[in-house]
Formats: structure tokens, C-alpha cells, sequence
């Protein structure tokens, strides 16, 4: 026996963020982070 065949469309099955907010929080902490470990390394060194 079969399964249907399940059909949806491109946003149904994606079910994420497309608009590139989530790319600017991205971006932002990890250029944040950057600064932290270098901030971190000078204080040490």
C-alpha cells in the first residue's frame, strides 16, 4: 500500500523566516563576538 502523496506549497513547507532579519542578527553577533574575543585577547596579552 501507497502513502498520498503529501502536497504543499513553498511557504507551507518551509515554515522560516525569509524577510533577512534573522540574517542581520546573525551577522551582527557574530561581528560582536569578534570584538569580545578580541577585546578579551588584548586585555590578556
Amino acid at each position: 500500500m501507497t502513502d498520498p502523496q503529501i502536497t504543499e506549497t513553498t511557504n507551507e513547507a518551509r515554515q522560516g523566516e525569509t524577510s533577512g532579519h534573522m540574517r542581520w542578527v546573525l551577522l551582527v553577533s557574530i561581528v560582536l563576538a569578534i570584538v569580545a574575543v578580541a577585546a578579551i585577547w588584548l586585555w590578556i596579552v
